[in-house]
């Protein structure tokens, strides 16, 4: 029988074997052993007997787990018939994987079921809208990248018992009364007391966590809360524990405070933490986290912010159509909190000084504050300014791309936004402690001031656009400090640590191809008409090299990435003419 050739053969050497016999099954419940490779739905037992099939080495989970059967009882009998369909599908791609190039491209490099799709649960706590912003900026980043299941949780409210069940309505009300917060949050800080909550949190909540964990299964957690990481972290130790697993799953960390951070947000045993700043780096290392799990990229921003098309402020004000002419944002933050009818009055008041200078228009996002929004429409503001009194809105980066500057409280995530469109921040107010390092975050910076009376916010607005120069500097100021690429380099650095892309399962497919390309022979030697021609090894190693950067570098667009993979795809398509049949490699390779 003539001698594979070695390009593809170093393929199939890495081509799992399935086990000898099967093993037993751990999960949905499931009891016994399951059935030959050969089995197949059994109607009157009322129960799927699942293969014990060999998972990929782009897998996590171990080939005990590939084993599943479900009892006559099992309520997720769908549930485990679709499992047994992808790791059949997976083994009848690896049988067929040599039949063509191009199907083997398009099962390796295009289809999310080929490999098991990652499951990845983002903990959060809906104390603000920031916290749920920053999780659904992560999960559009994620999938964007990886072909990853994503659920986004706040175990607290939706599954706990009185009083953290009703964690947001205690945090809207301490919002407006900032002294009770301010009492929270110094008192917490404190090691003895911060213990003394987290033990009754975890005496009350501990299992409602285990079995959230349970019931989404995730490869991965991630946590954007400081209320969700002690407590994660136990119960993701005693779920290991409960399996027999040494190790427990893994543990992320992304803070989305920007100046400053509660110790709450850390723990010495996250496996990764991602930090804003380095005022927040600094407070994570002496909350004994490892300086070596510790990545600082930014604040991770909603999609828009990081991939809306460049566009002119002017191009965007057609868009919103409004006026062009100066134009001052005021944001009341999702939630609406802040002293936001006072400051928004007194701007807008402010403004009609600028009469003589072409005028001046006031956007008002009021957010969820329905009864601030009512109380401004009905304000009688200047006949010389422009107002546009909004309620919650979800084009934010188009609102802030049209203005000249922003006036808001010291949120970080508004923070943050505000720097990727280089606009000046004016701050009104902040919540004790959580926001107080974003006030100095600003000043520092040199793109902003804070003060908490409505008329002194209104005259150093008004002072900002009288002052083009001024206001050019502050521009660029923030501009520096913006990093509208974070979310997506947070997503990229989460996923090659333990996430797998459709296209880097073809990218290591083609890196074993390429390795047995050119001159090299097998032990044994083909002759000279198995080899890969050159030419057909070096177009097929440089449309490689081009994928893997369109693939690494976070700033593709998608249309340099699918070219790219058509590149490849023809490359691979070539080098296919000169692969010997399926089954002389199978008998090659003793597979």
């Amino acid at each position: 029988m003539a001698s594979p050739h070695p390009m593809v053969l170093s393929v199939c050497e890495h081509r799992p074997q399935r086990p000898p016999e099967p093993l037993q099954a751990r999960r949905h419940g499931a009891v016994g052993q399951s059935s030959p490779a050969s089995a197949r739905f059994d109607s009157k037992r009322g129960g799927i007997a699942l293969t014990a099939l060999a998972l990929s080495r782009f897998q996590s989970q171990p080939r005990k787990k590939s084993a599943r059967t479900a009892s006559e009882n099992d309520k997720n009998t769908r549930k485990v018939q679709k499992q047994w369909e992808t790791e059949e599908r997976q083994a009848e791609f690896w049988d067929h994987l040599f039949e063509g190039p191009e199907d083997a491209f398009r099962l390796a490099g295009e289809d999310p079921d080929i490999l098991r799709q990652k499951r990845v649960m983002i903990m959060i706590s809906d104390t603000g809208g920031g916290h749920r912003a920053s999780a659904m900026a992560l999960a559009d980043a994620l999938q964007e990248l990886y072909p990853v299941h994503i659920t986004i949780r706040d175990v607290w409210t939706e599954s706990c018992p009185w009083p953290f069940s009703t964690v947001v309505k205690q945090y809207m009300w301490m919002a407006k009364h900032t002294w009770s917060w301010r009492m929270l949050w110094y008192s917490s800080k404190f090691p003895v007391s911060r213990w003394i909550m987290q033990k009754f949190a975890n005496v009350l909540c501990k299992r409602v966590f285990m079995k959230a964990i349970q019931d989404d299964n995730p490869d991965l957690v991630i946590s954007v809360h400081p209320g969700t990481q002690h407590i994660v972290i136990k119960a993701l130790k005693k779920l290991a524990r409960r399996q027999g697993s040494r190790s427990r799953t893994p543990f992320v960390t992304v803070v989305t405070d920007l100046g400053s951070a509660h110790p709450m947000w850390f723990h010495p045993e996250a496996d990764r933490v991602f930090v804003p700043s380095d005022a927040v780096k600094s407070i994570a290392l002496k909350c004994h986290v490892r300086e070596s799990v510790i990545e600082e990229y930014g604040l991770p921003l909603r999609r828009a912010f990081w991939n809306a098309e460049p566009r002119t402020r002017q191009e965007v004000r057609q868009v919103l159509d409004i006026r062009e002419m100066k134009t001052v944002l005021v944001v009341g933050g999702g939630d609406g909190v802040g002293r936001l009818f006072q400051v928004a009055e007194a701007v807008g008041h402010q403004l009609e000084t600028l009469a003589d200078a072409g005028g001046a228009q006031l956007v008002v996002i009021c957010g969820k504050n329905e009864k601030v929004r009512k109380q401004l429409q009905s304000v009688s503001w200047p006949g010389t300014v422009h107002t546009h009194i909004l309620g919650f809105v979800k084009n934010m980066d188009e609102w802030m791309a049209a203005a000249d500057v922003i006036v808001t409280k010291a949120g970080p995530g508004t923070i943050a936004e505000a720097c990727t469109r280089n606009l000046p921040v004016m701050l009104s107010s902040y919540l004790p402690g959580q926001e107080q390092g974003n006030v100095g975050f600003v000043i520092e910076g040199g793109f902003g001031d804070f003060s908490t009376d409505p008329l002194v916010i209104a005259s150093t607005v008004v002072g900002w656009l009288q002052d083009d120069k001024a206001l050019q500097q502050m521009s660029n100021q923030a501009a520096a400090q913006g990093r509208p690429r974070a979310t997506l380099k947070i997503a990229q650095a989460i996923g090659q640590k333990w996430l797998t892309t459709r296209t880097s399962t073809m990218l290591s497919m083609l890196e074993k191809l390429l390795k047995g390309s050119g001159s090299s022979r097998l032990d044994s030697g083909p002759d000279a008409s198995e080899r890969l021609p050159e030419h057909v090894g070096q177009q097929l190693s440089e449309a490689l090299r081009e994928l893997k950067q369109a693939q690494q570098d976070c700033l593709h667009s998608e249309a340099s990435l699918r070219d790219a993979k058509e590149r490849v795809r023809q490359a691979l398509a070539e080098a296919g003419q000169f692969r010997r049949s399926p089954q002389d490699l199978l008998s090659r390779s003793g597979v």
